[in-house]
């Protein structure tokens, strides 16, 4: 699948809440809250606890690179997109400068814990999206339940 949609990117764009998963040396998946940022219409940036990072994200991401990342709407969880990636490169963020970026655009202000954090950049390969306003979860009554006038 191409990159990212111009509608898909500005969707990804917002300070959406996510949840990534990894894969665990022993083929486990792990998941865990994330903040992020979108690149571009190609590549989502994380950051992550360079020491123990909750889940052994870091790690497995450098065992095991491919991820799963589902970005949901923050008024409307219907409303989501899933993104399967490769972590292609990880950076050191000693400044801590892309998480700051990362807690301001999504809080207003800098990271409060200044210890060391990596930057890994996530190569999209695959999506799927349901953001427009479609009723995907409204409930449907059952034929039976129907009344005949």
């Amino acid at each position: 699948m191409p990159a990212l949609t111009p509608e898909v990117l500005e969707f990804v764009s917002q300070p959406n809440p996510a949840v990534m998963a990894t894969v665990a040396p022993d083929g486990r998946p792990v998941t865990v809250q994330i903040v992020y940022l979108a690149q571009d219409a190609e590549h989502i940036l994380l950051s992550i606890a360079a020491g123990n990072s909750r889940g052994g994200r870091l790690g497995h991401l450098r065992a095991d690179p491919r991820t799963s990342i589902t970005i949901l709407g923050r008024d409307d969880w219907t409303k989501a997109v899933t993104i399967q990636g490769t972590a292609v490169e990880f950076l050191d963020d000693e400044n801590l400068v892309i998480i700051d970026a990362m807690t301001t655009h999504y809080f207003g202000g800098p990271y409060a814990k200044r210890d060391k954090r990596t930057a890994v950049r996530v190569w999209i390969e695959d999506w799927s999206a349901e953001i427009d306003n479609s009723d995907i979860f409204r409930a449907t009554p059952h034929p039976e339940d129907q009344t005949v006038a």
